[in-house]
């Protein structure tokens, strides 16, 4: 690698990584405040957010990966190309081509890992995601007792709390039934009560104060009622449900081989699921492809000239990309799932037209560089002329004179 290569890399990374860690981190804030509130909502610990954020980079990491590789190249070369060092690269006889070559070797490597990125590490990080989000809306990570309530536990256990202290795990108000399987009801009522879980959180421990205990048999005519000062009480916890195999509701679940042999086999079992993994089959090649147009792009929009300074062209470029993405996959993966259009014709097609549109966008950028240069070449210097009975109009010696 030459020392003009390296040179064009430098410029390239710095912007790359600034604008990868910048998009990165605004999506992921913004999905932190979101799951903060979620798992306060459903009364979760709060380091089950932590866990989510980490199974969300990788989906996020693919979603900031091009616009960071398409901003840092567009940058680089828009600083260059203000600096006159573009004009200077290519006066040596140094082709916009040529310049592009290391940039290709870095967005290849980049390719690669998008391509890991969607083809096997989100599909696992979406998945572990809903399973987290599943266990705490389903109580895995502790029984949710909400105040004011009525909850069925196992055995025929009826529980009500009113108001709930959720730093001394304590409640006022407590009302308890339990109904046996010969039909005697047993109920409990209580001023406050204490509760603790066990470290498996099968069992509700309940230390009960100032409360009365009554007892009916089947036919409701013997009552029997204990006041009490102290009373201790367990209860059984349900159990919470197994989670669902990977894959089975969300074809972003599925691995890429996976979703080869469900092409495969799919077709006359379930079409609807054909469709689906169809559209995330071509969706996650589609993807990684959009790497090879993007240095094209990139460096369209970030070629200008010094005099010329145009600001429309970075935004316009961003605009573009932003588009494509959006009209691939709200609108052409959308039909393909839903079995209405081919790939071809809503993932490829649209593909197609970036990169043509990329490509005259290139080609009708390098041709105004050059111009600008061979214009500037052509410029004559501008001569100013002394004024008369000035030093340097009228020559001191006569050799001069003469």
């Amino acid at each position: 690698m030459g020392l003009i290569d390296r040179y064009i890399l430098r410029a390239v990374m710095t912007p790359l990584i600034l604008a990868l860690c910048v998009a990165g981190m605004l999506l992921l804030l913004e999905q932190m405040l979101r799951l903060f509130d979620f798992v306060l909502a459903e009364q979760g610990p709060v380091e089950v957010v932590w866990r989510m954020l980490a199974n969300l980079m990788p989906h996020y990491l693919g979603l900031a990966l091009p616009l960071g590789v398409f901003l840092g190249i567009m940058l680089a070369f828009r600083s260059l190309s203000l600096s006159s060092e573009l004009d200077a690269i290519s006066s040596s006889g140094i082709s916009f081509a040529r310049m592009l070559r290391p940039v290709y070797g870095l967005v290849v490597i980049l390719l690669i890992v998008d391509f890991l990125l969607v083809a096997y590490v989100q599909p696992f990080g979406r998945y572990q995601y809903q399973q987290i989000r599943y266990d705490v809306t389903s109580g895995a990570f502790g029984f949710r007792i909400q105040s004011g309530e009525f909850i069925e536990l196992d055995d025929g256990v009826t529980i009500r709390l009113g108001s709930i202290n959720r730093e001394t795990r304590e409640a006022q108000d407590v009302f308890l039934e339990r109904v046996s399987e010969l039909g005697e009801r047993n109920t409990i009522t209580a001023k406050r009560g204490a509760l603790s879980a066990s470290p498996d959180l099968s069992v509700l421990n309940m230390k009960l104060f100032d409360g009365l205990n009554v007892i009916l048999d089947d036919d409701g005519k013997k009552i029997k009622a204990v006041a009490f000062g102290e009373f201790d009480l367990t209860l059984d916890l349900p159990s919470a449900d197994v989670f669902r195999s990977r894959g089975i509701d969300d074809p972003r679940e599925v691995l890429f081989p996976e979703l080869m042999q469900t092409i495969g086999n799919a077709r006359a079992e379930n079409p609807s699921r054909f469709d689906a993994h169809r559209a995330a089959f071509h969706w996650r090649l589609m993807q990684p492809a959009t790497f090879l147009l993007l240095p094209i792009l990139a460096v369209a929009m970030g070629v200008t000239g010094r005099r010329r300074t145009s600001n429309i062209k970075p935004i316009l470029g961003i605009v573009l990309l932003v588009a494509f993405h959006e009209i691939i996959q709200e609108w052409g993966q959308v039909k393909v799932a839903e079995g209405k259009s081919s790939p071809y014709l809503t993932i490829w097609l649209p593909f197609a037209i970036f990169g043509f549109m990329s490509l005259a966008l290139y080609v009708d950028s390098i041709d105004q560089a050059r111009k600008a240069r061979l214009t500037a070449g052509n410029q004559k210097p501008i001569r100013i002329a002394a004024p008369a009975g000035s030093p340097i109009s009228e020559p001191s010696s006569p050799e001069a004179r003469s």
